[in-house]
């Protein structure tokens, strides 16, 4: 399956791979009636994860950009913009040498991928932010199911999913009359999850509320702050991310989010 698909995208990508940087350029006819030289080149792709692993030629479950193994706590360092980046110049060479145990290591298939042959191409950094995918369908949902672990292990899952299914009714905000761990984990649906986002802090701030004297130990305390601060911003996060437009204010208030 995936050599047939590589084999048919690099049909039709035929032009893009053997464009000369260095060469003349293409004439187009832009929409303001004039003709203008340009160098297409193959600079994004947008997919979910099993697509970016069937492009990228890495083993499922490994990451198509860096080379951290599967597990590694959190993955990236704040301080710095990617670790291990992989590379497809070093991957090249050790498949020219047969040094396939290498490969093995990185979790790269030991096969030539054919978006290595792009100009001015780095296949392991075409992915871009997907906020079905990536966010919705992936941070979120990982993060209803952590929290409601946590909320069972503190004994208060009945007293969420009771508030999560009274939502009242009103215009934007979506009710729903089942738990969220009554469905299978793959029959939420984007749009559905979305939903939960903007009633998610509501229905867990009464819950895991600190300021009243309920007799909490100071762990107990310090973990719900904890619980909820997470759930606070990355909701925040979601629905700032989430508006057509950004400015200096909205993508300083994403920075505080994540941090």
């Amino acid at each position: 399956m995936d050599n047939a698909w590589h084999s048919a995208i690099g049909t039709v990508l035929t032009p893009l791979r053997n464009l000369d940087i260095t060469g003349p350029s293409l004439k187009w006819n832009c929409a303001d009636g004039f003709q203008r030289r340009c160098y297409p080149l193959l600079a994004a792709w947008v997919g979910d994860y099993p697509e970016q692993v069937m492009i990228a030629q890495v083993s499922y479950g490994s990451c198509p950009m860096c080379e951290i193994p599967k597990g590694a706590p959190m993955g990236h360092s704040t301080c710095r913009a990617l670790d291990n980046p992989r590379d497809q110049h070093v991957y090249s060479e050790l498949l020219d040498e047969t040094i396939i145990d290498v490969l093995h290591t990185l979790h790269v298939h030991p096969i030539h991928n054919q978006f290595w042959q792009f100009p001015l191409c780095n296949v392991y950094r075409l992915w871009q932010p997907d906020e079905l995918h990536q966010l919705l369908l992936d941070l979120v949902k990982d993060l209803l199911h952590w929290l409601l672990k946590y909320l069972k292990a503190r004994n208060v899952k009945d007293q969420f999913d009771n508030r999560f299914t009274s939502v009242p009714r009103y215009p934007g905000l979506q009710r729903f009359s089942k738990p969220f761990d009554s469905r299978k984990n793959s029959s939420w649906q984007g749009n559905e999850i979305w939903g939960m986002i903007r009633t998610l802090s509501v229905n867990c701030a009464p819950i895991l509320d600190c300021s009243k004297d309920d007799g909490k130990t100071a762990a107990e305390t310090a973990s719900d702050e904890m619980v909820m601060r997470t759930v606070r911003a990355l909701c925040e996060f979601s629905l700032l991310v989430s508006q057509q437009n950004h400015s200096d204010l909205s993508l300083t208030a994403l920075d505080d989010a994540l941090k």
